[in-house]
């Protein structure tokens, strides 16, 4: 599985560095590189993904992949991964200074691609049962 990947660099510096690989509209990853992005423990993450969960912001069907593994041919194990839907929530929820450099990034990205868009209207629909997008153009 192809997974994507977030790097951060030179966060405590003025010019911080956010890279983001999105592969197939998303990046995936576990709870312990999610940790290690943004600089803080696996239980930290857990209790946030608890509430999020709990709480119906997101559905853990549309935003998890499970992995099944096998080492040493006989041991299989199972890793559990997390769309970039996740890590945005999570970021969002989360104060440190890599959450507050992937936030920029997720604000000034967003940003950039309304300002390349070439449609001096877009209305996106979004459909809180469904969970899916629409985009529409007006005439």
């Amino acid at each position: 599985m192809e997974t994507g990947y977030i790097k951060l660099e030179d966060i405590d510096t003025n010019k911080p560095v956010v890279e983001v690989k999105i592969v197939n509209g998303t990046v995936w990853m576990t709870i312990n590189e999610i940790a290690d992005l943004f600089g803080i423990y696996t239980p930290t993450i857990n209790e946030h993904l608890k509430v999020i969960f709990k709480d119906a912001l997101l559905r853990e069907s549309d935003v998890i992949k499970e992995c099944r593994y096998t080492r040493n041919e006989k041991e299989e194990y199972i890793r559990i991964y997390y769309n970039l839907e996740v890590i945005i929530f999570l970021s969002f929820r989360i104060q440190s200074l890599y959450t507050k450099a992937f936030r920029e990034w997720v604000l000034n990205a967003f940003c950039e691609y309304g300002k390349e868009a070439t449609e001096p209207e877009v209305i996106i629909l979004f459909n809180t049962n469904t969970r899916k997008s629409t985009l529409n153009i007006p005439n």
